[in-house]
C-alpha cells in the first residue's frame, strides 16, 4: 500500500514539475501510464484526493497541449475511476469537462463543444441516480461560466429530459428542467431543434407542478419550483413582446423608408420638417398600444402569483429545504426588478423584503445589502425618505463585514449615493453634497464594469438634482464642489447619464430595443446572456432608462426645448409599449400631451388624453383568441441556428371602438395614481384652452384632482405601514410624498389660469395662492421650489393689479415713478384729435375681393369632461366619482396635421400700373373637393380655366357671431380688420377694439374686397388696369409655408354642468358650433388663436372679481420683493414661460433709477432657450475634445469644433470654449449678491461687445406670461458707455404694438389666401395690396417708437453731441428738471433724424414742468447739431419672439444703415470672442471670393431661378456647387465648415440636405446666404419662443446668415438675390455686404412684401 501511494505521490510531482515547465507533452506521458493502471486496479485505501491527482493532471496537460478531445475522454475515464465517490467528488471532474468545452467553443470546435457527459459516456452509462447528478452538476457549472453556454445547456438539459421523460416517475424533476429549459430557449432561437417556444416549456412545468401530490416533504420545494415557473412564465412572455416589438419597429422602419423614397412631396420651407422627421414614429407608437388595464393585469398574474408563492414559503424565519435558497435569493432581486419596472413599486417592495429576510437567513452580507438599498431607492422615489434611512442604515451595518481589499466596492459606494439622495429629498443640502462628491471622487478611480456604469449614470442624475437647486439652497461654493468634476448644468448630467444608460444597454442586449438612431438592421448580433448579474441588471437598467428619460422630458421642456422633450418622450413611450407597462405608458401620454399644449396643439394633446382612457379600460380584451394546437415536448440537442430573418405578421388591432373607462379600486397602484391624476390636470387645462368659458368646469377637475392625489398618498401610506410597521415610542408613519409634484402644479395652473378676470370669478386666485404657498412651504421637497417660485410670481402680478386698480392705473403706469420718461397723457389726447382716419392709417373694411374659397368644414372631435363630485361639506356620503371622463364617440380620432401641398400661382409684374387697385371680381367657390383644375405650370402665361360648377348658397348672415363664444371657438377664422368699426352692441365695455381680418368660407357671403393703394415713397404707382393674360410674365413660385390644418375640439359640457348648483348667463347657452379648417393658403396659427391662448388682451387686466378675499395690506415693496425672490429662484435654469415675464417686470420696477440692473434683467429675458441650446453643445464639444486629448492630434479636425493644427490647438480650443460656456451660463450667484455681482459680470461681459456696435434690445411687455403687452421695454448697449433702458407705452395710441404683431400675422395670412388664387391680374391686385399693407405697417412701427427711433442709430463719433447733452443736462437741472445724460447723448445725436413733433413728445414725457424755456433749450442743442456728420456704425437688434416678426431693418431710418439680429445679447458677445480670438474667422480676415460654394434650385423646380444663375455660377471658375440636383449632406457639412461663403437658392433653408444636427457637427465657418422662403423665420409654438434651424446656424459659430423672415417668389426674390451679389461681389476688397442691403430691397417690385423679408444674423462682413 505505500508503495502505491509513493507511486502516485512520486509521479505526480514529476508530471507536475514537467507541467511547470510547460513540457505538456512529457508531463502527459508520466500520469498517462499511472492513470490507466488506477484505473483497472486501484486501492481502496488510496484517497480520492491522490487518486485524482493524476486524472486531474492528465486533463490539464492535454487541454494545455491542445488535445481537447483527449481531455474530454480522461475526465469521463476520471469519473469512472472514482465508482461509488462519484456523486461526492464529481465538481472538480465536472468543472474541467466545462472548461474544456468552453475552450472548444473558443476555437470553434463545434463536435467537441456540444459533446455532453451523456455522449462522453457513450454506452457504459452510469446509473440513472448518478447520471442525473453528473448532468446536474454539468449544468451548474455552465452557469458559472460568463459566456454564452445557452446552447451546452440546452443539450445538457435534453439528456435530462430524456431521463425525465414523460413516463417516468421524475415528474417533478422534469418540470424543473422544463422551467430551465424554458429560460435557455427565452433568449436563443432554438426553432429547428424544437417545436415548443419558451412559454410553452413553462406552462408544461406549471402542469406537471400543479399535478404533483404535495408532502410535507416536499412542500417547500414544490412551492419554490411553482414560483421558479411562474417568474419564467412571465418573464419569457415578456421577452416574446419585446423580440416582436423590435420585429414590428425594423419593418415599420423600412416601410417608411420606401414610402419617403417612392414619394417625397417637396414643401415651399422647411419650417417645420425636422420636426415631422423626428416625430414620424408616432403613428407606429400608437398602434403598439393594443393593450389596456385588464391585459396588463393577465400579463402581471404569473409574477405575482410567483411572489404569493415565496411569501406562503419565506413566512416563517426558518430556512427552507428548496433545492437552491442562493438561486431563490437571486430570483426574488429579478422580481423586484420587473415590479419596479412596470411601476408597481409596492410589490416590488414586497420582494425585497423578502429576499432580504432569505439573505439573512443565509448569512449573505453582500446579497442582504443589495436588497436594503434596492428598496432604499424604491422608498426615496416614493417620496418615504424616513423609511429609505432606515434600510440604508441597515445596510450600512451589514457592509462593515464584508472586507474590501481594493477600496470600496460598488455596493458601499451605492449606499453613499443613496445616502445623498435621502439628504436632496431632506433639505440637508451640506450633508448630501459632500455624500455625492465623495462617490463623484471613487468613480474616477474604480475600475470600470457594469454595475460601476450603472452607478455613475444614477450618479449623475443626482448631480442633476442637486443643480436644479437654486442659490438659497445650493450656495455657490457648493455647487462648485459639484462642477469641479465636470458636471456644470443639470441639462448635461442627465444627458450624459441617458446617453450611459444608452451605451449599457446596447452593450448588453444590442440595438433595436431602445432609440432611432439605429440602421435597418437594427437588431444586431449581440446576444444577451442570461447568466450571472445579467438576468436582474436587464430590468433594473430598463427601470432606470424610463426613469431617466422622464426626468429628461421634464427639463428639456422646462427649458423650452419642446420638440426635444417630445422627441424624448416618443422613445420612451415605444420601450413602455415594448414593455406592456401600463403605468408607464399612461404617464407617457399625458406628458406628451403636456407637450402638445405647450406647443398650441389642442387636437393632438386631446388625442393622447383619449388614448389614456382607452388603455385604463377593463372591459376590451386584445388578446389572440386563436387556439393554438397542443405542442409535444420533445427538444432534440443540436447546433445553434442563425436567426430567421422572415418578418412578422402586421397588428391587425384596430383601435376605432370608443371604450368606457372604469376605475381599477383595488390594491392600490402609486405610478397609476400619478397618471391618473396628472391626466384630470392635463385634461382640465386643455378645456380652459378649448373654451375660456368653461372655467368652472376646469377648475372643478383640478379641485378633483387634488382630492385624488391625497387619496392615493393615504392609500400607499397605508400599504406602506403595513410592509414597514413603524418601530419606537412615537410608532407613527409618515405620509408619502410621491404626489407632491402634482399637487404643486395643480395649484400653480389653478393660480395662473385665474389671472384672467373672469376665470377669477370661478375660482378666487388669493384662496389659490394662499392654499399653494402653505402647501408648498409644508414640505421639505426640493421638487417644489420651482413651484413656490411660480406661485410667488403668480402673486406678484395679482398683487401689481390690485395695486394699479386701486390707483386706477395700468400696471405697467404704477411703476412711471421709476422712470425719467414717461408717455405724457397730454401727448397722446392731443395725438389722438389729430389723426384723422385716413386710408393711410385705417384698413378698409375688407383687405382682397373675393379670394377663392379654400376652406373646409372641420371634423369635430368630442371630448366629454367627467361628471365631478364637489368636495365640500355637501358631499357628506357621496362616493367620489372615478377621474376619467366618459369618451362620446368620434367622428375622427385625429386632424390630419399637414395639408395637402398645391403648387402656388404666382404671377409676373409687368401689367400696366394704377393709382388704385381695382376690385378683383369674385372668383368661382369650391366645395369640399375642386371643381375646376389649376395648372400652375410657369412653361406658359397661358391658363386652362374650366368653368366651375356653381354652388348653392347658404343663407348665411354677413354680422359676427351673436356670442363671445362663438368667437373663441372659432380657431382658424381671423375676426375682421384691426380698424374695422364694430357696432357698439358687439363691443365688450371698456374693450378696445383689436378685430382681426376675417376667411372666407364656403358658407360666408361676405365678399373681401382689396385694399385701397396707398402714397408711398418714390414715384405714384399708377392705376393697374385689367391686364390682358397673355401680356402677363410667367407666374412666380412661392416657397411658402408648410400647413398643419388642424381642427377644433368641440366640448360639451353638459354632463359636469349637470352637477352644477350655481349657473351664470354666459355658461347657460350650449350652442354647436362648426369650425372652418383652412387649407394650405391658409396661416397655421391664427389671430383667433393668439387671442385664445392669451396672446391678444381682451380686457383691461387690471380689474379682479370683488367676490374674492384679497390681502388688505398690498404694497409696491411686497410685489418687488415676491418678484425678486421668485426671480433668485429660477435664475439658475429658467423657463422661457415665466421667467421672461419676471424679467421684465424686474427691469420695470427698477426702471432708470438703476440703469445696469434694468438693462441686465432685460437682457436675460429674451433668448433662453437658445441659450440652453447654446450650452448643451458646448458641454458637448469640451466632452468630444477632454475625450480625444489623448489620441492623435490629426483626429482634431474630425471634432465638432473644426479646429486642425498642432498639440496647442487644443488647450486653445478648450480655453475658448470654456470662455464661451462662462458667457452663456446663467447666474448662480447667491441671493444677498444681487444686484451688485449680476451687475458687475454683465458690465464686463458688455466690454466684450465689438467696437462701434450698438446694440438694441427690445420686447414687448406683458403683465401675465403669454401676454401680448403694449408696452415696448427698449435698452441701448454699447461697449464703453452706460447702458440706457426706456419703456414705451402704446396701449393709448390708435395702433399699439399688440396691433402690430397682429397685422404681420394677418398679412402672412392673406399672403397665402392671395397665393391660391388661380387668376393673374386678381392675384397681383392682392399681392399689391398686400405690399401697401406692409409699407404702411412700416411707418406704424416708425411712428409708435416716436423720439425713440433714436435708439436705433449708432452714437456719432463726433464730441460734440456729448457736449451739449451735459450742457443741457445741468440747464434743465437747474429749472428743476431731471433727466439722464446719456438719454440726452443719444437723442442729440439721431436729432437730424427726429422733427419737432418727436422732441416735444420727449420734452413732455420727461416731466410735467416741462415747458417752453425748457423745449427752447433742447431746440437750441439740436440746432447746434444741425450739420453735423450722420453717425455710422454697426446696430444688432436683439428682439423678442413677437418683435422677431417685423421687418425692423425695412424702416426708412435704418433701410441704408448696416444692422443684423442676434438672439440674445449672449450669443452677440460670443460671436465677439469668435471674432476676437479667431485669426482666420472670415469677420476678420474677409470673405475669400474663390471660397464659394452654391447650391441652385436642388430640387429641379424653380426652373426660373436656375436659368437666372446657372450660367453666372458656373462660369465663376473658383466656385463649386451642384445646380438642379440634391447636394450631399456631408459634402455640405465640410463646405460650410471649410469653405467662406455658402449660397443656398432653393425651398426653404435647406435643411432636408442640411440638417440642424449636420450643422452641429463642425464649427461652422462660411457665411451663409439662404435666399429661400422663411429661411430666417423663428416659427412661435404655444407660449414658447421662436425656433428655427437658423438659430443652430448660430450656435454652430456661424458668423453671418442671411434669410426671409417670410415666404417669398422665387422671381421677385431672385432679383433680390442678383442685384446684393452682384454689386456686392464687384465692389472690391474691404466693401461690406450689408451696406447693398437697402439698394437690393429697391431692385424688387414687391418692394415691401418681398424687399422688406430679408435681414442678417450675426456681424457685419466684408471682402478680402
Amino acid at each position: 500500500m505505500q508503495i502505491a501511494m509513493f507511486e502516485v505521490i512520486s509521479v505526480s510531482n514529476l508530471a507536475c514539475g514537467f507541467y511547470n515547465r510547460r513540457l505538456y507533452d512529457q508531463a502527459f506521458s508520466l500520469v498517462e501510464i499511472l492513470c490507466r493502471e488506477l484505473s483497472k486496479n486501484c486501492s481502496t485505501s488510496l484517497c480520492v484526493d491522490r487518486l485524482s491527482r493524476p486524472f486531474m493532471l492528465a486533463v490539464q496537460t492535454s487541454r494545455r497541449a491542445g488535445h481537447l478531445e483527449r481531455a474530454l475522454d480522461w475526465v469521463i475515464l476520471w469519473l469512472k475511476a472514482l465508482g461509488d465517490n462519484i456523486t461526492s467528488h464529481m465538481a472538480e471532474p465536472v468543472s474541467l469537462w466545462v472548461k474544456t468545452k468552453t475552450d472548444a467553443a473558443r476555437n470553434s470546435e463545434e463536435d467537441i463543444r456540444l459533446r455532453t457527459l451523456h455522449d462522453g459516456f457513450g454506452s457504459d452509462v452510469p446509473d440513472e441516480r448518478v447520471m442525473l447528478c453528473l448532468l446536474e452538476e454539468e449544468l451548474r457549472a455552465y452557469k458559472d461560466v460568463a459566456g454564452d453556454t445557452s446552447q451546452e445547456r440546452y443539450n445538457t438539459l435534453c439528456d435530462l429530459l430524456d431521463i425525465c421523460h414523460e413516463d417516468s416517475s421524475h415528474t417533478h424533476l422534469r418540470a424543473v428542467y422544463l422551467s430551465e429549459m424554458a429560460q435557455v430557449v427565452c433568449y436563443q432561437d432554438f426553432s429547428e431543434q424544437t417545436d415548443c417556444t419558451a412559454v410553452d416549456f413553462t406552462h408544461e412545468a406549471l402542469r406537471l407542478l400543479e399535478e404533483e401530490p404535495e408532502t410535507p416533504e416536499n412542500a417547500d420545494r414544490l412551492k419554490d419550483d411553482k414560483a421558479h415557473a411562474l417568474l419564467w412564465l412571465y418573464i419569457c412572455t415578456l421577452e416574446k413582446n419585446l423580440q416582436e416589438g423590435i420585429e414590428r419597429d425594423k419593418e415599420k422602419r423600412e416601410s417608411r423608408e420606401q414610402a419617403r423614397c417612392s414619394a417625397s412631396p417637396i414643401g415651399t420651407n422647411d419650417l417645420d420638417y425636422e420636426d415631422k422627421q423626428k416625430t414620424q414614429d408616432i403613428i407606429p407608437v400608437y398602434e403598439g398600444l393594443h393593450f389596456n388595464l385588464a391585459e396588463e393585469n393577465k400579463l402581471c398574474k404569473p409574477l405575482e402569483r410567483a411572489l404569493d408563492e415565496w411569501s406562503a414559503l419565506l413566512q416563517s424565519n426558518v430556512l427552507p429545504s428548496v433545492r437552491n435558497p442562493k438561486q431563490t435569493c437571486g430570483s426574488l432581486a429579478v422580481t423586484a426588478a420587473l415590479f419596479r419596472l412596470m411601476a408597481k413599486p409596492l410589490k416590488a417592495l414586497e420582494a425585497y423584503q423578502l429576499a432580504i429576510g432569505l439573505s439573512r437567513e443565509l448569512a449573505d452580507a453582500p446579497g442582504c445589502a443589495t436588497s436594503l438599498c434596492q428598496s432604499a431607492s424604491i422608498l426615496l422615489d416614493m417620496g418615504s425618505p424616513d423609511l429609505a434611512l432606515a434600510q440604508l442604515e441597515q445596510a450600512e451595518k451589514l457592509l462593515t463585514s464584508v472586507p474590501s481589499a481594493d477600496g470600496p466596492s460598488s455596493l458601499s459606494m451605492t449606499a453613499v449615493l443613496l445616502k445623498a439622495q435621502y439628504c436632496y429629498s431632506t433639505g440637508q443640502v451640506d450633508r448630501g453634497v459632500a455624500y455625492l462628491c465623495e462617490v463623484l471622487k471613487e468613480m474616477n478611480k474604480q475600475r470600470q464594469s457594469k454595475s460601476l456604469y450603472l452607478l455613475r449614470a444614477r450618479t449623475l442624475q443626482t448631480c442633476s438634482s442637486y443643480l436644479s437647486l437654486d442659490s438659497d439652497a445650493l450656495p455657490q461654493a457648493q455647487r462648485n464642489l459639484i462642477t469641479q468634476h465636470g458636471t456644470r448644468s443639470l441639462d448635461t448630467a442627465l444627458y450624459e447619464s441617458l446617453k450611459l444608460l444608452c451605451s449599457l444597454l446596447v452593450t448588453l442586449v444590442g440595438k433595436g430595443l431602445y432609440g432611432t438612431n439605429n440602421n435597418n438592421n437594427s437588431c444586431s448580433d449581440t446576444r444577451f446572456i442570461d447568466q450571472g448579474d445579467n438576468l436582474v441588471l436587464k430590468w433594473q437598467l430598463l427601470s432606470e432608462l424610463l426613469s431617466c428619460s422622464m426626468k429628461m422630458v421634464a427639463v428639456r421642456s422646462s427649458c423650452g426645448a419642446i420638440n426635444d422633450a417630445r422627441l424624448q418622450c416618443l422613445e420612451a413611450l415605444k420601450l413602455a409599449t415594448k414593455l406592456q407597462a401600463l403605468s408607464q405608458c399612461a404617464e407617457l401620454l399625458v406628458i406628451k400631451a403636456e407637450l402638445e399644449l405647450m406647443l398650441g396643439e389642442k387636437v393632438e394633446s386631446g388625442i393622447d388624453l383619449d388614448r389614456v382612457r382607452d388603455l385604463l379600460d377593463l372591459c376590451t380584451d386584445f388578446s389572440d383568441h386563436v387556439q393554438k394546437t397542443e405542442v409535444k415536448i420533445k427538444p432534440r440537442k443540436g447546433r445553434p441556428v442563425k436567426k430567421s430573418q422572415s418578418p412578422l405578421p402586421a397588428l391587425e388591432d384596430d383601435l376605432k371602438g370608443m371604450l368606457s373607462t372604469r376605475w381599477n379600486n383595488r390594491e392600490p397602484i402609486p405610478c397609476l395614481g400619478r397618471a391618473t391624476a396628472r391626466w384630470a390636470t392635463t385634461q382640465a387645462d386643455l378645456i380652459l384652452q378649448l373654451d375660456p368659458n368653461d372655467a368652472k368646469v376646469s377648475f372643478k377637475l383640478q379641485s378633483a384632482t387634488l382630492t385624488r392625489c391625497k387619496s392615493v398618498a393615504a392609500k400607499v401610506g397605508a400599504k406602506l405601514a403595513k410592509l414597514f410597521p413603524p418601530h419606537g415610542p412615537s410608532k407613527r408613519s409618515s405620509k408619502p410624498s410621491l404626489m407632491q409634484d402634482v399637487v404643486g402644479r395643480v395649484y400653480l395652473h389653478m393660480a395662473l389660469s385665474a389671472l384672467e378676470p373672469r376665470h377669477n370669478k370661478v375660482c378666487g386666485i388669493w384662496k389659490v395662492l394662499e392654499a399653494g404657498l402653505a402647501f408648498v412651504d409644508s414640505t421639505t421637497s426640493p421638487v417644489l421650489r420651482p413651484v413656490r417660485a411660480g406661485l410667488m410670481a403668480t402673486k406678484a402680478i395679482v398683487s401689481l393689479v390690485t395695486l394699479a386698480e386701486k390707483k386706477g392705473c395700468t400696471p405697467e403706469e404704477f411703476f412711471s415713478n421709476a422712470w425719467t420718461w414717461n408717455t405724457s397723457k397730454e401727448d397722446l389726447k392731443s395725438e389722438e384729435k389729430a389723426v384723422p382716419p385716413s386710408s393711410l392709417l385705417k384698413k378698409p373694411k375688407e383687405s382682397i375681393k373675393n379670394i377663392p374659397d379654400k376652406t373646409k368644414e372641420a371634423k369635430k372631435v368630442r371630448i366629454v369632461p367627467p361628471r365631478i363630485q364637489g368636495a365640500g361639506s355637501s358631499t357628506k356620503g357621496k362616493r367620489l366619482v372615478p377621474m376619467m371622463p366618459v369618451k362620446a364617440p368620434l367622428t375622427e380620432q385625429k386632424a390630419q396635421r399637414t395639408a395637402p401641398k398645391i403648387q402656388f400661382n404666382v404671377y409676373e409684374e409687368l401689367s400696366p400700373e394704377q393709382k388704385k387697385a381695382q376690385p378683383v371680381p369674385g372668383a368661382p367657390r369650391r366645395t369640399k373637393k375642386p371643381l375646376f383644375k389649376l395648372d400652375f405650370s410657369d412653361e406658359s402665361d397661358t391658363e386652362s380655366n374650366t368653368q366651375a360648377e356653381p354652388k348653392e348658397k347658404t343663407d348665411v348672415p354677413k354680422k359676427r357671431a351673436t356670442t363671445r363664444r362663438a368667437a373663441q371657438n372659432s380657431k382658424m377664422a381671423p375676426d375682421p380688420p384691426p380698424a374695422e368699426k364694430v357696432p357698439a352692441k358687439r363691443q365688450t365695455r371698456g374693450r378696445k377694439t383689436t378685430a382681426l381680418p376675417r376667411s372666407v368660407s364656403s358658407e360666408d357671403d361676405e365678399t373681401v374686397v382689396s385694399h385701397t393703394a396707398t402714397a408711398r415713397r418714390g414715384r405714384p404707382r399708377k392705376e393697374l388696369s385689367r391686364p390682358d393674360p397673355d401680356s402677363l410674365e410667367k407666374p412666380d413660385k412661392m416657397r411658402t409655408i408648410e400647413e398643419e390644418s388642424t381642427g377644433v375640439l368641440d366640448i360639451s359640457m353638459e354632463q359636469l354642468r349637470a352637477s352644477d348648483t350655481e349657473t351664470e348667463d354666459n355658461l347657460s347657452e350650449d350652442i354647436d358650433f362648426e369650425v372652418l379648417r383652412r387649407d394650405t393658403c391658409c396661416a397655421r396659427d391664427t389671430l383667433s388663436e393668439l387671442k385664445s391662448r392669451g396672446h391678444l388682451r381682451e380686457a383691461s387686466l387690471t380689474h379682479l372679481s370683488p367676490s374674492d378675499t384679497r390681502p388688505d395690506s398690498l404694497s409696491l415693496e411686497d410685489v418687488e420683493s415676491l418678484l425678486l425672490s421668485a426671480w433668485l429662484a429660477l435664475q439658475h435654469f429658467p423657463s422661457p414661460s415665466i421667467y421672461t415675464t419676471l424679467c421684465a417686470l424686474l427691469a420695470l420696477t427698477k426702471g432708470q433709477q438703476d440703469p445696469i440692473t434694468t438693462a441686465m434683467l432685460h437682457s436675460q429675458s429674451l433668448g433662453i432657450t437658445s441659450r440652453h441650446h447654446t450650452i448643451r453643445h458646448l458641454a458637448s464639444c469640451l466632452k468630444k475634445l477632454k475625450k480625444a486629448s489623448n489620441e492623435l492630434t490629426d483626429k482634431m479636425d474630425a471634432l465638432s469644433l473644426g479646429e486642425p493644427g498642432p498639440n496647442d490647438s487644443k488647450n486653445s480650443t478648450e480655453q475658448r470654449l470654456t470662455q464661451l460656456e462662462n458667457i452663456f451660463s446663467f447666474p448662480t450667484a447667491d441671493s444677498s449678491s444681487f444686484p451688485k455681482s449680476h451687475c458687475q459680470e454683465f458690465t464686463q461681459q458688455i466690454q466684450h461687445l465689438p467696437t462701434g456696435v450698438t446694440v438694441c434690445v427690445l420686447s414687448v411687455l406683458g403683465v401675465k406670461p403669454g401676454e401680448v403687452g403694449d408696452s415696448i421695454i427698449l435698452s441701448r448697449l454699447e461697449k464703453g458707455a452706460a447702458p440706457v433702458t426706456v419703456h414705451i407705452s402704446t396701449s393709448k395710441q390708435q395702433h399699439p404694438i399688440s396691433w402690430l404683431v397682429q397685422e404681420i400675422d394677418s398679412i402672412q395670412v392673406e399672403q397665402k389666401a392671395v397665393s391660391c388664387v388661380s387668376e393673374k391680374a386678381q392675384w397681383w391686385e392682392g399681392r399689391w395690396a398686400l405690399d401697401s399693407r406692409v409699407e404702411r405697417l412700416l411707418k406704424e412701427m416708425e411712428r409708435l417708437l416716436g423720439c425713440w427711433r433714436s435708439f436705433l442709430l449708432p452714437l456719432s463719433s463726433d464730441p460734440e453731441p456729448s457736449k451739449q447733452a451735459r450742457h443741457l443736462c445741468k440747464s434743465l437741472s437747474a429749472k428743476g428738471v431731471t433727466v439722464s445724460e446719456d438719454m440726452l447723448k443719444v437723442l442729440l445725436s439721431a436729432s437730424p433724424e427726429l422733427s419737432q413733433t418727436d422732441l416735444r413728445r420727449f420734452g413732455l414725457g420727461v416731466s410735467p414742468q416741462w415747458d417752453s424755456e425748457c423745449e427752447q433749450l433742447l431746440l437750441t442743442a439740436v440746432t447746434r447739431l444741425a450739420d453735423r456728420e450722420e453717425p455710422r456704425g454697426h446696430v444688432v437688434l436683439i428682439l423678442d419672439k413677437y418683435l422677431q416678426k417685423l421687418p425692423w431693418e425695412s424702416i426708412s431710418m435704418l433701410t441704408s444703415r448696416s444692422v443684423s439680429r442676434m438672439p440674445s445679447l449672449h450669443s452677440l458677445i460670443g460671436l465677439s470672442i469668435q471674432k476676437e480670438n479667431d485669426s482666420d474667422s472670415i469677420l476678420k480676415q474677409g470673405v475669400d471670393t474663390k471660397q464659394v460654394f452654391y447650391v441652385l434650385n436642388p430640387d429641379a423646380n424653380l426652373e426660373n431661378s436656375q436659368e437666372r444663375f446657372k450660367e453666372w455660377f458656373s462660369s465663376k471658375p473658383d466656385w463649386d456647387g451642384v445646380c438642379g440636383v440634391a447636394p450631399d449632406s456631408g459634402q455640405l457639412e465640410e463646405v460650410v465648415a471649410t469653405k467662406d461663403l455658402y449660397i443656398y437658392v432653393g425651398h426653404g433653408a435647406g435643411a432636408r440636405f442640411l440638417d440642424s444636427q449636420t450643422v452641429l457637427k463642425r464649427r461652422m465657418r462660411a457665411a451663409a446666404l439662404l435666399f429661400g422662403c422663411s429661411s430666417a423665420a423663428l416659427a412661435v409654438r404655444g407660449d414658447q419662443e421662436g425656433q428655427g434651424i437658423i438659430l443652430n446656424y448660430l450656435i454652430a459659430g456661424c458668423p453671418f446668415v442671411l434669410g426671409n423672415l417670410w415666404d417669398v417668389t422665387d422671381r421677385d426674390i431672385d432679383r433680390f438675390t442678383k442685384y446684393l451679389l452682384e454689386s456686392w461681389l464687384s465692389a472690391g476688397s474691404g466693401a461690406p455686404l450689408l451696406d447693398f442691403m437697402g439698394p437690393s430691397r429697391q431692385a424688387t417690385h414687391l418692394k415691401y412684401l418681398i424687399g422688406a423679408a430679408p435681414v442678417v444674423y450675426g456681424l457685419p462682413l466684408h471682402l478680402q
